[in-house]
């Protein structure tokens, strides 16, 4: 018997077709044809519990990006990479790093091999850069640096975001950051004036994106 709905049609109906298994329940499917669709092989994809891909193909990096959100709930937010470069930043590309996602602390989320999950206190007001809800670019910046250990991609960032926001912006975000990871950064924006800073991060000679961070199809 066909289903009232048009289910080859129904991806659609949702932006970068990535549905939420509460909206498709709400418009008339049933647990059992949602788990039947979305089994090995089917025409539907589990990208995070209670988060489908509508899809055989993919997923995109945008769709990875869009199940993070509604996975981790009301209130979250992209940072670190995959916010820097909807901020427009060109020393980053999306990456086959996991996204990270700055939720509330009662988020009942859970990281995932494809998801940082970071939940926090001081979810700072984000910004809408694609359609997406992203940290601001300083917090997104620091977030970014946290997770990386590159001397290089640590400048490249500072460089970048120091004309976006300024160096006061930096400086103050930082000061709110954890110590861990934030080493080079605290020197750099802690023990430079910043026109010193603005120098020192613009004669540096490493390539501004290392030709490790492996760039992913975007669409």
């Amino acid at each position: 018997m066909r289903h009232p709905i048009d289910l080859e049609a129904l991806g659609t109906l949702f932006v970068h077709r990535v549905a939420p298994v509460a909206a498709l329940i709400h418009i008339g499917l049933s647990p059992s044809l949602i788990d039947q669709r979305s089994r090995p092989g089917g025409p539907w994809q589990r990208l995070f519990p209670g988060i489908f891909l509508l899809s055989r193909a993919g997923p995109s990096r945008e769709q990875l990006v869009q199940a993070a959100l509604f996975y981790a709930g009301e209130r979250s937010m992209l940072t670190a990479f995959d916010a820097l470069y909807l901020h427009g930043m060109r020393s980053v590309l999306p990456t086959a790093d996991a996204i990270h996602v700055l939720a509330p602390r009662h988020s009942r989320a859970w990281g995932h091999a494809t998801l940082r999950l970071e939940r926090t206190d001081r979810l700072p007001k984000p910004a809408i850069r694609r359609g997406f809800h992203v940290a601001p670019l300083e917090r997104a910046a620091i977030d970014a640096i946290r997770r990386t250990r590159s001397i290089a991609d640590t400048k490249a960032i500072l460089e970048e975001a120091t004309h976006y926001v300024g160096v006061q912006a930096l400086r103050a975000e930082l000061a709110m950051a954890p110590r861990k990871g934030t080493t080079l950064a605290r020197k750099l924006l802690g023990e430079s004036p910043a026109r010193q800073l603005e120098l020192a991060v613009m004669e540096r000679r490493h390539p501004t994106v290392p030709p490790t961070r492996v760039p992913l199809p975007t669409g």
